[in-house]
C-alpha cells in the first residue's frame, strides 16, 4: 500500500540532492510530481500503527563549531525572544578578542516527520536566514581608524542566523576594546527580549572614547499576542551625539543629549546630583500623569545611561576644543553639571469610556537643557542655560478606591471622575562678563500647573472643577556671585575663599529645575530682582 504526501509549504527551495537526482533522470518527471513524494505508509511497515514522529536532524549553514556556534545549539531550544539571543552577542563580541572578525553561521530546524527526508532537509537554506528573522539585532562599531565591524543576529521560528564582517583589519587595541563591550551587548539585547522590554544601555555607553568612535544599535522584536505587534529600540552614541528611540505598542520614548560642549560639564558629584534630581522629576511626572510604568523606567534608564562616560576636560585652556570659552568655577554653579539633552515619553491613548469617546487615557511628558556661550572674547563671555518640562495627561479613575473602573455601553457603570492635566515648568540661569569682570547674574524660575475633574454618576455630570497653581522666582545672582561683597570686610581671604564656594555650593542645588510648585526652593539671601533690561544676554 502506498499513500501520497504533499510537501511542507515552508520547504519550497529544491534541495541539492534532489536536484542531482532529477540530473540523472533520463525521462521528463510528470507534471504532478515536484509537488509530491511517493513513500510507503507508515501503518503498512509498523503492523497497521501510526507511526512516531522523528525530529529531523538540524540544518547548518557551515560545517565550523565555535562558541558561538554552541552559542546557538544551547538557545535555540528557548522560543523566547530573549532565550533565542541568549549569550549571542556576548559571545560574538568575544570572538573579535579572539582575532576571529569575519564569520557567518545559520541553523534550521526541519519540521518532524514520520518519514526520515535528508533531501528535504539540505534544501532548508538556512543562510536565508540573514536579514530576514522576526526577531533582528545588528550592531555597528566604527574605529578611530575607520574600520567598520557589523554584527547582525536573526531569529525566527524554525531557525536562527548570526553574521559579522570588518571592513579591515584591527589592532589588538580595538580587538580588545570590542571584546569589552562584549556584556553590554547581551544587556540591550537580554532588555529588549524580557516580556517588558527594557532599555539597558550602560554597558555599550562604557566603550573606549580613545579607540572607537561610535557604536550603533538596532533592535526589531516582534511581539507575539493578541494583537501581534513590533517595538523597536535604536541607538547611537559618538563624539557629537548621543540618541535613544524606542517603539512599542506602550508608546515611545525618545532622548538626544549633545555631547559636543564637554566644558560645560560638571564634576562626577554634581552630575550625580542632578541626575538623581531629574529621576526624582520624572516619577513624579510618572505619578501625577498616571503614566505607564514600563515607558518611565525606560526614559529613566535612558536618560542615566546617555549620561554616563563624560566628563569634563581636566586641562584648562583659553580656547577648549570643547566648548567656546573656559568656564569659571562661578560659570559652573549656574549649571547642571549635565550635558544639553531634550527627551520625551508618549504613551498610546486608550478610549476606555465607550460611552464618551472624547474622554481618552493618554500620558505626554517633554524635558529639556540647551546651554548657549557668546560673546567676543573670553573676557566678553556669557553664558545661559534653560530648563523646561511639560506634562500633559489625561485618566479616568473609580470613585471607590480599591474598586477597578469598568467602563461600560450603560449609565450604571459611568461612576468615575476624568482628570486632565496640564504642567510647565522652566529655569533660566544667566551671567555674563565685561573686561573679564562678572556683570550681570540672574535665575528665573517658573511653574504652571492645572488639574481638571470631572466627576460622574450614574452617568450624569455632577462636578466640574478645575485646581491651578503656580509660582515664578526672580533672583539677582550679583551678590552671590559677584567681584564685591560688602559682608565680606574684614575676612581673612581663607574665610573668604570658604564663604564663597559654599555659597556656590547652595546655588548648584537651586538652579535644577523644579518641576512643581510644592517643591520647596530655598529661601535666598541679599535677593535683588533685577531689571528685565539687566539679565544676561546669550
Amino acid at each position: 500500500m502506498t499513500s501520497i504526501s504533499p510537501l511542507s509549504s515552508w520547504n519550497s527551495a529544491p534541495s541539492r540532492a534532489s536536484a542531482t537526482t532529477s540530473n540523472r533522470t533520463e525521462a521528463p518527471a510528470p507534471a504532478s510530481t515536484p509537488s509530491a513524494i511517493v513513500a510507503l505508509s507508515p501503518e503498512s511497515v509498523n503492523d497497521g500503527k501510526p507511526a512516531a514522529f522523528v525530529k529531523a536532524p538540524m540544518v547548518w549553514e557551515s560545517t565550523t563549531r565555535d562558541k558561538v556556534s554552541e552559542a546557538m545549539t544551547k538557545s535555540f531550544s528557548s522560543y523566547a525572544f530573549g532565550g533565542r539571543f541568549s549569550g549571542l552577542g556576548a559571545a560574538m563580541l568575544g570572538q573579535a578578542k579572539l582575532g576571529n572578525y569575519n564569520f557567518s553561521q545559520a541553523m534550521r530546524q526541519p519540521p518532524p516527520s514520520t518519514t526520515p527526508n535528508i533531501y528535504g532537509a539540505s534544501g532548508i537554506a538556512p543562510g536565508s536566514l540573514h536579514g530576514n528573522g522576526e526577531d533582528r539585532v545588528s550592531l555597528s562599531i566604527t574605529t578611530k581608524s575607520g574600520v567598520e565591524v557589523k554584527l547582525s543576529l536573526d531569529s525566527q521560528g524554525d531557525g536562527l542566523a548570526v553574521n559579522m564582517t570588518t571592513s579591515g583589519d584591527l589592532s589588538d587595541a580595538e580587538a580588545r576594546a570590542l571584546g569589552e563591550l562584549a556584556k553590554g551587548f547581551q544587556e540591550a539585547i537580554d532588555g529588549m527580549g524580557e516580556s517588558t522590554p527594557k532599555i539597558k544601555l550602560e554597558g555599550l555607553m562604557q566603550f573606549d572614547q580613545q579607540v572607537l568612535e561610535s557604536v550603533k544599535l538596532h533592535a526589531e522584536v516582534k511581539v507575539r499576542g493578541e494583537p501581534e505587534s513590533v517595538q523597536t529600540l535604536d541607538f547611537q552614541a559618538d563624539g557629537a551625539q548621543r540618541k535613544v528611540s524606542f517603539s512599542g505598542l506602550a508608546g515611545s520614548v525618545d532622548l538626544k543629549v549633545d555631547a559636543s560642549q564637554l566644558n560645560t560639564l560638571g564634576s562626577k558629584e554634581r552630575q550625580a546630583k542632578a541626575l538623581d534630581s531629574y529621576m526624582k522629576q520624572f516619577d513624579q511626572a510618572a505619578s501625577r500623569g498616571h503614566g505607564d510604568a514600563g515607558l518611565v523606567s525606560m526614559l529613566k534608564d535612558s536618560f542615566t545611561a546617555l549620561h554616563s562616560n563624560a566628563a569634563a576636560p581636566q586641562v584648562a585652556t583659553d580656547n577648549p576644543a570643547t566648548g567656546k570659552w573656559r568656564l569659571a568655577a562661578e560659570d559652573k554653579s549656574i549649571l547642571t553639571g549635565l550635558a544639553d539633552f531634550s527627551a520625551s515619553v508618549s504613551q498610546t491613548v486608550k478610549f476606555s469610556n465607550p460611552m464618551r469617546s472624547a474622554e481618552r487615557d493618554g500620558f505626554n511628558y517633554e524635558v529639556s537643557q540647551k546651554t548657549e556661550q557668546a560673546g567676543a572674547s573670553q573676557d566678553e563671555r556669557s553664558i545661559r542655560q534653560q530648563q523646561q518640562s511639560k506634562l500633559s495627561a489625561s485618566f479616568h479613575e473609580t470613585l471607590v478606591p480599591g474598586v477597578p473602573l469598568r467602563l461600560l455601553d450603560n449609565t450604571e457603570s459611568q461612576n468615575y471622575t476624568y482628570h486632565q492635566i496640564e504642567d510647565t515648568a522652566s529655569s533660566d540661569a544667566q551671567v555674563a562678563y565685561k573686561d573679564g569682570k562678572m556683570v550681570k547674574a540672574s535665575l528665573r524660575q517658573e511653574g504652571n500647573q492645572s488639574e481638571r475633574v470631572m466627576k460622574y454618576f450614574l452617568g450624569k455630570l455632577e462636578s466640574d472643577k478645575t485646581t491651578p497653581g503656580n509660582y515664578s522666582v526672580l533672583r539677582d545672582l550679583l551678590p552671590v556671585l559677584g567681584p564685591y561683597k560688602t559682608d565680606e570686610l574684614g575676612m581673612t581671604p581663607e574665610k573668604k575663599a570658604e564663604q564663597r564656594q559654599q555659597a556656590m555650593l547652595t546655588l548648584s542645588d537651586d538652579v535644577l529645575l523644579q518641576s512643581y510648585a510644592g517643591m520647596t526652593i530655598s529661601t535666598w539671601r541679599a535677593d535683588v530682582l533685577p531689571e528685565e533690561s539687566g539679565a544676561a544676554t546669550a
